[in-house]
């Protein structure tokens, strides 16, 4: 046991509902915090339709399905947190709004408790800033959605403690999770190596001939589970795409460029099914295609095959994920890990990958198609070395 015994989350939106739940489904009292009354009490009937649905579908019983309500309280007062062994922030990506949460949260809280932070791309340190407590600051990025998804991304700060990052990975463990250790920088591990795939697609509609369809089937013929189309408008959301990517371009500059395609649907209030229209790349009245057309009318366009386009998405993850390793952000089992649990990544991950295609070619590749890569890589073809053994890590 982690030496948790009651969490708290402040924000009620779908993450906040989906880390409650999960909590309180290991029997574990949570509080959810919301802005005001009737926010909470709306958190708590979607929490509990769960519970329901749940006992509808025959995956609970009845006393299950008590039990669990009962371990769910609501409130619109930060004091109801006083007594809370682990806070959980997850509200919407603004750092001043976090900022002001966290030293509200620092204030009522026991000295002892954890106050985490859902964030997927912001600075844990400027969090932890705005506290007295630091060194029980972290990161805890849940992924969507938490029910579903086993994967969690324990992020230290600049003074986050060994004991603060052992006890969440144990409670972790607790809730069911499996939890990879990240060094902070933006993005983390997991977005930071899905979005140079992501917005190499969009990329790829502006700059070749190539449709969403024929990406998406070829990363499917690939061992993708769906296409990164299909995966921003049913899963991560084109806003939510584009928000993270400012943040990535901001901090690492040419190499993650946005592509400017994502901003004109996001514009256009596409994005994806969570939209009103259920519009993103697919869907709407207008098509993505007569959307460029209309948009980028003199754009020169490249001639390209699937397999070269999907060639393009892929090797900016991998470099990417050299990158990661080249700068101490995660290990190669928690980058491989990672990838296979958080993007559903095919196959052993993409340092597996890169290794199997063989070095020198993907170091070329890269090259050719005008990547910088990694310095790590460079080295280890120079030096003839393997980036993993790969019989120490096959599944």
């Amino acid at each position: 046991m982690s030496g948790i015994f009651k969490v708290g989350v402040v924000g009620g939106g779908v993450m906040g509902r989906g880390i409650a739940a999960l909590v309180a489904r290991k029997g574990l009292p949570v509080v959810i915090k919301e802005m005001n009354q009737e926010l909470a009490d709306k958190a708590k009937t979607e929490i509990n339709r769960t519970f329901d649905d749940l006992l509808a579908r025959g995956k609970a019983d009845k006393m299950q399905a008590a039990n669990w309500k009962s371990c769910v309280q609501v409130s619109d007062s930060m004091d109801a947190l006083a007594d809370a062994d682990l806070v959980i922030e997850a509200v919407p990506e603004n750092l001043e709004l976090k900022k002001k949460i966290f030293k509200e949260l620092d204030q009522v809280l026991q000295p002892w408790a954890i106050i985490a932070s859902n964030t997927s791309s912001l600075s844990i340190s400027a969090m932890a800033e705005a506290t007295r407590r630091a060194e029980r600051v972290a990161g805890l990025h849940f992924f969507n959605p938490v029910h579903r998804m086993s994967l969690v991304e324990i992020i230290s700060g600049k003074q986050t403690s060994e004991t603060t990052l052992s006890e969440l990975a144990v409670f972790a463990q607790d809730i069911g999770k499996t939890a990879i250790q990240v060094k902070e920088c933006p993005g983390f591990l997991v977005n930071r190596l899905l979005m140079p795939y992501l917005n190499g697609a969009a990329w790829l509609l502006t700059t070749t001939a190539l449709k969403p369809t024929e990406i998406d089937q070829e990363a499917v013929a690939n061992g993708w589970p769906m296409g990164p189309f299909q995966l921003l408008d049913m899963v991560v959301g084109l806003d939510v795409a584009a928000e993270v990517a400012k943040i990535l371009y901001q901090a690492y500059g040419e190499r993650a460029k946005p592509a400017p395609l994502t901003q004109v649907l996001v514009d256009l209030k596409r994005f994806g099914m969570k939209s009103e229209s259920k519009a993103g790349f697919y869907g709407g009245e207008e098509t993505v295609s007569e959307i460029i057309e209309r948009t980028f009318p003199a754009l020169p366009v490249a001639p390209e095959t699937p397999a070269g386009g999907y060639e393009r998405m892929m090797m900016g993850l991998v470099n990417e994920a050299f990158l990661c390793l080249e700068e101490g952000v995660a290990s190669v089992n928690d980058i491989e890990l990672g990838c296979r649990m958080g993007i559903s990544f095919p196959g052993d991950g993409p340092l597996h990958w890169a290794q199997r295609r063989g070095l020198g070619n993907v170091l070329e590749t890269l090259t050719k198609l005008h990547f910088e890569p990694s310095k790590l890589l460079r080295q280890l073809v120079a030096e003839a070395r393997p980036v993993v053994e790969i019989s120490d890590l096959d599944i």
